[in-house]
């Protein structure tokens, strides 16, 4: 695909990482000195600056589209190729988007964000054939990376428009690839059932569990919901940001079951792949002796409660129980100590 002009969106403000704006200065440049022009939201200021100057200094076309209510704002940049005045910020997008043949983000808010999801909708819907691309300076864009892999994950977005949203944090290499972009070519939607498995595991992410032992018997409850449903699991979770994992597993343990932890001391770990849900969980063990008789307080995520001899745990269980069991680890003697087999 020849790329004649690009549009580049970025922040108005020049960020808190140098490297944002040498990457908009790069930029800039690379595009100016291979003969593509630039189209921009038409500002002197931040990364919008940087990049329309670098491109004027290196000989480049640099076309700038500007809101009359923007223009005061992100202070319109007079010293360019043309800058296009207009009424809204409709106009703006819908001009831009007309005068170029792909796009890119540099690292931006609000406004930027907006301005690249949108073009990659029109991508996706068919509205225009065109690429889209993030320059990841800094690692600016590695989050939101992750985020449409999760959105893939849950079915919200097909693996084939994920992979249309290019990503990198080399010019060359991602101008490389805006001009290989083939569009894709499946519908935007995607039955319920279908599963995208082509994508790593999302994680590892950070989970805890109990294990409360009564008498030689484990309690186990039976999951609900679409993630281990019908599966014996521990009372557990998700460790939140800041808390301790003991403490964690505590309060899951109460949450879930209404039991009070009096001791909570650490078995081990394991790794729990989760390949329906494209989840990799990192599982914090933990042997918790608590007062009380479980309740089923959560009955959307737990169905029943019940204790079950470590030798003869109930069909099926959810990973966490599985791999803990494959570790060797045997629940407390009567005298109190736990074992590896």
């Amino acid at each position: 695909m020849h790329l004649s002009r690009i549009c580049v969106f970025a922040g108005s403000s020049p960020g808190a990482d140098p490297l944002y704006a040498q990457a908009a200065v790069e930029l800039g440049r690379t595009l100016a000195q291979r003969g593509v022009g630039v189209v921009y939201g038409g500002g002197k200021v931040g990364l919008m600056g940087a990049v329309a100057d670098a491109a004027l200094e290196a000989g480049g076309e640099v076309i700038g589209v500007l809101p009359e209510a923007l223009d005061r704002v992100e202070v319109g940049h007079r010293g360019l190729t043309e800058l296009h005045v207009v009424s809204s910020m409709h106009e703006r997008k819908a001009m831009m988007a007309e005068l170029a043949d792909a796009f890119i983000a540099l690292p931006g808010g609000l406004g930027t964000f907006e301005e690249v999801l949108e073009v990659s909708t029109w991508t996706q819907l068919g509205i225009h054939a065109k690429p889209v691309g993030l320059l990841s300076a800094g690692g600016f864009y590695d989050d939101l990376d992750r985020l449409l892999d999760h959105a893939v994950r849950e079915r919200f977005l097909r693996v084939e428009h994920r992979q249309q949203l290019l990503i990198g944090n080399q010019i060359d290499q991602l101008l490389k690839e805006l001009s290989l972009w083939q569009p894709a070519t499946v519908g935007k939607w995607q039955d319920a059932a279908e599963r995208d498995v082509t994508l790593a595991p999302r994680g590892p992410l950070l989970g805890t569990s109990s294990v409360v032992v009564r008498e030689g018997k484990v309690l186990l409850g039976c999951r609900r919901s679409s993630h281990g449903d019908g599966e014996w699991s521990f009372p557990g979770g998700k460790v939140d940001p800041g808390e301790e994992p003991a403490e964690a597993a505590g309060r899951e343990l109460t949450e879930e079951t209404g039991l009070i932890p009096a001791r909570v001391t650490p078995i081990t770990w394991t790794h729990d792949l989760f390949a329906d849900r494209g989840l990799h969980y990192v599982t914090l063990h933990h042997l918790v002796e608590a007062t009380g008789e479980p309740v089923t307080q959560e009955p959307e995520k737990i169905a029943e409660w019940g204790w079950f001899p470590w030798d003869s745990l109930p069909d099926p269980l959810f990973p966490p129980v599985a791999e803990l069991l494959k570790t060797g680890w045997r629940p407390p003697s009567r005298e109190g100590s736990s074992r590896r087999a």
